[in-house]
């Protein structure tokens, strides 16, 4: 069901896109600093939506680094405390009585 679900959202999302396309045919300039650009008004939207879902995952990306990096480090002591539990558990109990 789940799947069905989505593949109707995607088909959905794929014919609104295909319907704004066809209804925004203009060309329209970009212009940058250094040189401009026209395409039509449909790419452009495409374009800025892919660069800011790129931008906003490298963001997320850097954001889990410093946690990756110190679930590493947490993983480490977990193993050392772990080994040393383990090897204090096969000593021998001495009774002093």
């Amino acid at each position: 069901m789940h799947r069905i679900l989505t593949i109707a959202f995607f088909v959905t999302v794929f014919v609104i896109g295909a319907a704004f396309s066809a209804k925004n045919t203009g060309a329209v300039t970009v212009d940058f600093y250094f040189s401009a650009i026209t395409l039509p008004l449909s790419v452009i939207i495409i374009l800025s939506l892919v660069v800011g879902i790129v931008i906003g995952a490298l963001a997320i990306f850097a954001g889990t680094l410093s946690l990756r990096y110190e679930n590493r480090g947490l993983q480490k002591q977990l193993a050392t405390a772990e080994q040393e539990l383990n090897s204090l558990r096969i000593l021998p109990i001495k009774n002093e009585h």
